[in-house]
């Protein structure tokens, strides 16, 4: 794979990125060490394919992961997650607005993990991709996403609360709910 890293062609470079993304799952170290081994002095296209490959391991917070890209586990501060309404139909979309206040200057990626009702009344934890932010010390930052709820050829989604979390380096700050009801309802 390694002679793959900077071929010309975008599908390899990704196909590259899905294979060690893939076998992240066992064992987890050695995605790390590639990334922290194969980054210094990396080309754009090739911190793009090592930072897809990963993905997986930054969501869950992998802390080796994590250091090869210059950021720390968790989040020293305070977060807030704000909905902009408490219940809408399937199809709507929902405004969620993340503010964060770091205690020190911090480098973060932050996800928003939706939580959806699956058909037997429990949930299923899907992770959407954020931001990439350096957080000055002591002051907020906000950011805010339109997060569409409609049904899409892998998941359907069902009426009744879901939730969703504010993920920053892996650890969930901050969280809040909604109830998603039938569109003729």
């Amino acid at each position: 794979l390694a002679a793959l890293l900077d071929d010309p062609r975008a599908y390899v470079r990704r196909s590259v990125a899905n294979h060690i993304n893939y076998n992240a799952k066992d064992p987890p170290d050695r995605v790390a060490d590639w990334v922290a081994r194969h980054r210094p002095g990396a080309s754009p296209a090739r911190e793009a394919l090592l930072r897809h490959a990963s993905r997986s391991l930054v969501k869950q917070g992998h802390a080796p992961t994590l250091a090869a890209w210059g950021l720390t586990p968790g989040f020293d501060g305070e977060a807030q997650l704000h909905l902009d309404r408490a219940a809408l139909p399937i199809g709507a979309a929902l405004t969620l607005t993340a503010t964060l206040r770091a205690r020190r200057p911090t480098r973060a990626v932050v996800d928003l993990v939706v939580h959806h009702r699956r058909a037997n009344g429990g949930t299923s934890p899907k992770v959407f991709k954020g931001w990439a932010l350096d957080l000055p010390a002591n002051e907020a930052v906000q950011r805010v996403r339109v997060h569409p709820l409609r049904e899409v050829s892998t998941r359907r989604l069902y009426p009744g609360e879901h939730r969703v979390a504010l993920q920053v380096n892996g650890a969930v700050v901050a969280e809040a709910a909604f109830v998603l009801h039938a569109a003729d309802s």
